[in-house]
Formats: C-alpha cells, structure tokens, sequence
C-alpha cells in the first residue's frame, strides 16, 4: 500500500491523482496497491492504513506468496553472507599471496585486463575454472 501523509497539504489530493495514475499502469498485477491519505501526527486515517496493511498481508498468505517471499529473503540472507566472506578471503588471500598482488598490480597499471585477472585469481584461491567454457585447459 501506498501512504501519502500530510493530507492536510494543498499537494495532497495532487500526488493521490498521481500516484493512482501511476499504478494505473501495471495492469498485470494481482493486488493493487491501495493509497490512504493520512495525517500521522494527529492520527487521522492512521486506522484505515493499518487496515489496509492487514489486507496485504492476508492476500500475501491466501497466494502462498508470504512464504514464498520469506524463502527468498532468507536465500538472500545466506548468499548474502557467503558473499561477504568469500570476498574477505579473496581479499585477504590476495594481501598474503605475492603472485596474486602482481596480478591485481597489472591491473591497477593497466597491463592486464581484469577478467583475466579474475579468472586467476578464482582458480588459484578458490580452485575454480572458467565457468562460461572458454577455459582453454
């Protein structure tokens, strides 16, 4: 769902009209957002957003796509996580390894390009080929 705060402003109804036209668009979708004017501060149409926001969520249930979303967050947390430790170690096996800081110096000086580089570096830290087939060995 969509708030627009501050509904007491002149541009209010504007953005509504806006926004509205917007999602007009996306005529695929099977939930269409709803859009609550609101004015937080004095609680006005507080309720009604709160509602709506109840709604999502009963429809992201009754299409199994709650679960479903969570599954993905949590397979992103995991790569996530892999991602950053592969690239300390990568980081670190490059600070330790001479031959692998002149690759990354070629680089940096232009006399190697990075995909090689890269390729190196994968195969000698992490033992992995080339995975597009263009390995020559």
């Amino acid at each position: 769902m969509i708030a627009i705060n501050k509904m007491d402003h002149p541009a209010a109804k504007t953005m509504l009209n806006e926004v509205r036209s917007i999602l007009s668009l996306d005529r695929e979708r099977a939930w269409r957002p709803p859009i609550v004017l609101t004015e937080a501060m004095r609680g006005e149409n507080v309720e009604e957003l709160w509602s709506k926001v109840e709604a999502h969520r009963a429809f992201l249930e009754s299409e199994g796509e709650l679960e479903e979303r969570r599954r993905r967050n949590l397979a992103g947390e995991v790569f996530a996580v892999a991602s950053t430790r592969a690239k300390a170690h990568l980081e670190g096996a490059v600070a330790d390894d001479p031959e692998l800081r002149r690759l990354l110096d070629e680089v940096q000086r232009r006399e190697l390009d990075p995909l090689t580089a890269v390729r190196e570096i994968l195969d000698k830290v992490f033992h992995i080929g080339d995975q597009n087939g263009t390995d020559p060995r």
